[in-house]
């Protein structure tokens, strides 16, 4: 790439992701095209901040608050989505085929649990700036590879915390995962997307979710694109790193088999929820097809690998992460779910420390294809 134009990527990235977001956002282009820029919604958002973050330490630091501004907005973004997301499991069902309310449905608990809920959302939005706190990161990097005086790490630390905070907010007002509940799943049911083919959605997912890790990351920025592989730690896997992510995913079901009622037991002995297998299998409905668990597999286990384990651990260690893959699961998945999510996420940290980000999403992809192909089974028997 010309120096000229490289040391204008991020510049030309903010254009171009903020077009995508905005042509995306507002349904400027429909059929497959539109579909293709709609999965790059969320991606958008975390590209353009982390360009606005490259800018503000490497030339401008007046972008510091315009960074910090986005930042705002993605945060708030995240806690209205999950605010949105629980008033549609807490709403009678009537409200969303109508779009009307009767004034007579409100009871004093419903209003109460709409109030806890929108309450809850800006508690966690607001306990995230503790990120900010510069006491605390330099506490934090006692135990973490990053430094406490980078914007940079400091702004990806917010948006660790309020992804680790915000998500299971609905859970735990609601007592059961928002897209468990009857409400969102004939929302789904009656729009057709609960039943639609998931092939080319996940494909374009997975599309977004690499570049975005890969821009983040600085490639063409602070990093060549072989440096940002490195750092991202996706390399060629060898034959034997083959085998043992293919044996260590087989080993996962076969450990998770016995772990997840233990799980379900101890939960449910709390006098929490437990997560419903049927409407977990609902919710799946769409992508269990052969080429559907196919992708899906593949789509979660490089996709969450690469910008989770492959982007974001070097910076902040196995824990934080772990707990941000499992808290991105509360919208589907009750208590029990979310701890064997977070324990599977320990294990693919730790393939990833002592050997690369390829092998965990090896082992990620081929766990989750077992366990889609059995979902599969059953509902074929």
């Amino acid at each position: 790439m010309p120096i000229e134009l490289r040391y204008h990527v991020p510049e030309l990235l903010i254009v171009f992701f903020g077009f995508v977001f905005l042509v995306a956002a507002f349904g400027v282009v429909g059929g497959e095209a539109g579909t293709f820029l709609s999965s790059a919604l969320d991606v958008a958002l975390f590209v353009v901040l982390a360009m606005l973050v490259y800018l503000a330490e490497d030339r401008y630091r007046v972008f510091r608050w315009v960074a910090v501004a986005w930042l705002f907005v993605l945060i708030g973004g995240l806690a209205v989505a999950a605010a949105g997301i629980g008033v549609i499991s807490i709403l009678p069902a009537e409200v969303l085929t109508t779009g009307e309310l009767d004034p007579d449905a409100v009871t004093l608990a419903l209003a109460a649990d709409v109030a806890l809920l929108l309450l809850g959302v800006l508690v966690a939005g607001l306990a995230s700036l503790i990120g900010f706190s510069r006491r605390f990161r330099v506490r934090l990097a006692r135990y973490l590879p990053f430094d406490p005086d980078s914007l940079l790490h400091t702004v990806a630390l917010v948006v660790v915390i309020a992804l680790i905070l915000i998500p299971p907010v609905p859970l735990l007002v609601t007592g059961g995962p928002p897209f468990l509940s009857p409400q969102f799943l004939d929302l789904l049911l009656e729009s057709g997307d609960l039943l639609a083919d998931t092939v080319t959605l996940n494909a374009y997912t997975l599309f977004w979710t690499l570049i975005g890790s890969f821009f983040i990351a600085g490639a063409y920025v602070r990093r060549t694109p072989g440096e940002t592989l490195k750092r991202l730690g996706l390399v060629r896997p060898t034959g034997r790193e083959v085998v043992l992510a293919v044996a260590g995913a087989l080993a996962l079901v076969l450990a998770f088999h016995f772990i997840d009622p233990v799980l379900a037991t101890l939960v449910g002995w709390l006098g929490l929820p437990v997560t419903d297998g049927e409407a977990v299998n609902l919710l799946f409905s769409g992508s269990l097809t052969l080429p559907g668990i196919i992708m899906a597999s593949i789509a979660a286990g490089f996709g969450e690998e690469v910008s989770i384990r492959g982007l974001l651990q070097p910076r902040f260690g196995i824990l934080l992460p772990a707990l941000l893959f499992a808290s991105l699961h509360a919208f589907q998945y009750s208590w029990d779910g979310i701890i064997s999510v977070f324990l599977a996420g320990i294990v693919f940290a730790y393939i990833r420390r002592y050997s690369n980000t390829t092998t965990s999403a090896i082992t990620h992809t081929v766990y989750d294809l077992v366990l889609f192909s059995l979902l599969l089974a059953g509902m074929s028997s």
